[in-house]
């Protein structure tokens, strides 16, 4: 992010009355906030460097209480500070978390998604708000940084993958039996129906896993047998 007044100079702060990033040269500190020259020059016009101070650190209570409000709702005070990937990360994450887990039936593992996201969503955002009045300059980041965990192998391991959606699907079909009380209605009146509907997705999962595991474990060989054959040559 480049200042906004020389575009070859990289920003190093954000201005508190105009929002625009500004490099030291630009910069202006004023009761431990941070104001461009411009803004600077535009209020001397008008009013004393004291005015511009108070103006600067006041902020009304209607502005607290939205942003207040808006950090209740995972992503959306991010987005109201303008990190509109981080906040929409941070949405998909806990809403088509709570989506997904209703789709296959594991409703128990909810509060496991909810209540961490909503929280790291809540005291983040209070955390980057105070860091933008400080005049910090805050970088819209992705929320998963490779340089903090490389993530990428377990992307790559399909017998992980596979293992896991095969877990996956074992706990979603245990809950549908168990929320249609197989074992007393065996010989009862029983919904047949809705159970195979209920259990479609959790055994295309088990499938799914499974296919994953074997094409792991078919495209394993080869690099065995390469590496056999080798060994053979070399001795």
């Amino acid at each position: 992010m480049n200042c906004k007044y020389h575009s070859n100079q990289e920003a190093l702060s954000i201005c508190v009355k105009c929002k625009n990033p500004i490099c030291i040269e630009c910069s202006i500190k004023i009761d431990d906030k941070t104001v461009c020259r411009q803004c600077v020059q535009e209020n001397l016009s008008l009013n004393s460097v004291e005015t511009l101070s108070q103006n600067v650190s006041k902020k009304s209570f209607l502005k607290k209480f939205l942003f207040f409000c808006y950090s209740l709702i995972p992503g959306a005070a991010h987005m109201h500070l303008g990190l509109f990937r981080r906040g929409l990360q941070l949405m998909i994450i806990t809403f088509g978390g709570i989506a997904l887990i209703d789709f296959i039936g594991l409703d128990f593992l909810i509060p496991f998604v909810v209540i961490p996201a909503w929280f790291f969503s809540f005291f983040e955002s209070h955390h980057l708000r105070r860091q933008v009045e400080r005049g910090q300059a805050v970088s819209d980041q992705d929320l998963f940084d490779r340089q903090w965990f490389d993530y990428t192998p377990l992307l790559t391991n399909r017998r992980l993958i596979g293992t896991t959606i095969i877990v996956i699907g074992l706990l979603s079909l245990l809950q549908q039996i168990d929320r249609y009380s197989f074992l007393p209605r065996l010989f009862g009146n029983w919904d047949y129906y809705h159970f195979l509907r209920g259990s479609l997705i959790p055994l295309s999962l088990i499938l799914g896993g499974i296919y994953m595991i074997i094409k792991a474990r078919q495209s394993k060989q080869p690099e065995e047998n390469s590496t056999k054959s080798t060994e053979i040559e070399i001795s």
